[in-house]
Formats: C-alpha cells, structure tokens, sequence
C-alpha cells in the first residue's frame, strides 16, 4: 500500500503543472516566497518560516519546509534576501537556495515601486529506494540527484493600502535533465485595505498562477483585521482558462479548495500563523495544515511602529 500511495503522489507530481512549485496559503503574510521585488519591503530584519503538510493521512503527499529572511540597506533603497525551500512528494524531493535582491523606487508621495531578482540554484531527487521497487530499468536502484541553476524576476508597488505585483519563476528550461523540468510560472497578486472601523479592517485580494499551458489556478482571499493583531480569512482556490480557452478544463476541478487562515500578533517582534485547507473534490478526506512563525529584528534606534504590517 506504500509503494501505491507513493506511486500516486508521483502520479500527481507529474501529472499537474500546478504541483511542480511549492504551494502556500500563507503567501499573503510573505509574499517573497513568490516574488522577489517583495524583498526588504517591510523595512526591517524579517524572518519567515513556513512548514506545509498537505493531503495528510496519505503517504508521500507533498511537504514543504521553508525559511526566508530579508532586510533593507543603502538607506531604505535596496533590498536584500535569502529563501531555502525544501519540497518532498513521494521518493521525489527538490532542495532550492535563492539570493534576493530588490531596488525600489519611490514614485510618488507614498507608492513605491520595486523590481526584484533572485538567482538561486535548485537540487532535485529521486530515491529508487523509497520507491521500493526492483527489476525494473526505468526505475534507479539508488538516488539520482541533479543539479540546476535558475533566476526568478518580478515588481511590486505598494501604497499604504494597495499592492500590485508580477513575478516569474523558472525561467532557466534545461531540456536534457534527468528529472521532470518544472513549466515557467507566472504570477499576478494585487489587494487593498479598506477601514470598516477603529477596530476592524478588511483586506480582499487575489492570486493568479499561470503557466499558459494548462487552467490558471486563482486564489480569492477576503480577511479582516482585529485591534491591528488579530488576521482572520479565508481563500478559495479554484481553476479557470484566463488566457488560452484551448486549454483543456477536464479535471480541474482536483485544484479547488478553500482555506481557513489565521494569524496573531503576539509582540511587534513575533507573529505566527496557522491555515487549514480543506479540498472540495474527491480528496476530500485528506486536508492539509500550515503552520508559519515570523519575527522582526528591530534596533534600538528604531522608532518608527510598522506593526501591524498590511502586506
């Protein structure tokens, strides 16, 4: 049963652009996880670790481990970031190392803009022991590992309320390796806050993931804001041919889902968050949990409270 449940999940990989990159809910509370001109935008030291367990209760489903930090430097002007990213899924794995860095521009009295670039290098994985099948070629007795290089670009402007911005990934293709090359990604996020009282905000946004070769995946977010230390919302993610009505839709209903998210300020240093995504397709059984911890390094001289941070 192992071995099948394995298999599947290898099945799954493989078989849907959608899983070949790393999925977070959590995006929204760092989204230099897919955009790299998001770097140094809080104007602080920021750490941001993620750990994601999805479809549990099935054997080799996706988990992914993460752990990102960024600052400022060269007065509020650049910024700067390292993402380390480990994603398994069955006897599959891929280890990922991005340098980030980010040049912002302030084009009016309180938009910024910022263009961002992150080479990296990304390690995959195939343990055919894992797999735990023998006599057959196709299937390597030990572990294959291959090593490739890649750049991830993008922008982001942002006020104090609204934020827009696009990013591609795996941009370097590499035809000849032995694993399955990841398709390009694009992304598209954009969102805005809105005042319903002292006490309460509301932030609506979207996700748009598009390969171009398969139904863009698109998440809908909606949350609110509590006393400024309090998020809680939820995002539906769903499927839909934005930009090639070729493409063909049967099955897309296997990405649909929805998820509860929430996360607390629990100091102006420390921050943690907890998503719960549940599927709404025959994987209904089998949800998936996040969990991610953020912390601000500030310095004693600085006087300025960014708490609570709106993107």
């Amino acid at each position: 049963m192992k071995i099948l449940y394995t298999l599947l999940a290898l099945l799954l990989a493989f078989g849907a652009s959608a899983q070949q990159n790393p999925q977070y809910s959590q995006y929204i509370f760092n989204s230099m996880a897919i955009n790299p001109a998001y770097t140094g935008s809080k104007s602080v030291l920021n750490l941001n670790a993620f750990h994601r367990s999805q479809w549990t209760s099935i054997e080799g489903a996706p988990t992914t481990q993460s752990l990102n930090v960024d600052g400022i430097a060269a007065n509020d002007r650049l910024g700067l970031g390292l993402a380390l990213t480990r994603d398994k899924l069955g006897a599959q794995s891929s280890l990922s190392a991005y340098a980030n860095i980010a040049v912002k521009l302030q084009v009016s009295e309180n938009g910024i803009l910022s263009f961002g670039l992150a080479p990296g290098l990304v390690q995959h994985k195939l343990d055919g022991v894992e797999l735990g099948i023998e006599d057959d070629p196709s299937i390597p007795a030990g572990i294959e590992t291959s090593l490739k290089p890649d750049v991830k670009v993008g922008a982001y402007y942002h006020t104090e309320r609204f934020y827009a911005g696009v990013s591609a990934s795996d941009l370097l293709q590499f035809e000849d390796m032995q694993q399955i090359e990841p398709e390009r990604h694009y992304y598209f996020t954009s969102g805005y806050v809105f005042d319903l009282s002292s006490f309460l905000k509301f932030k609506p946004s979207v996700l748009v993931k598009e390969d171009f070769h398969a139904p863009a995946n698109v998440d809908l977010n909606a949350f609110v804001l509590l006393a400024d230390r309090i998020w809680l919302g939820s995002s539906y993610r769903t499927s839909m041919n934005l930009f090639n009505s070729k493409t063909d839709m049967e099955g897309a209903d296997r990405r649909t889902a929805i998820a509860l998210i929430a996360e607390l300020q629990i100091h102006k240093s420390l921050r943690l968050g907890y998503s719960y995504d549940k599927m709404l397709n025959n994987l209904d059984g089998f949800n998936t949990h996040e969990i991610s911890v953020g912390y601000y390094f500030f310095k004693k001289k600085d006087t300025r409270i960014i708490t609570p941070q709106y993107f």
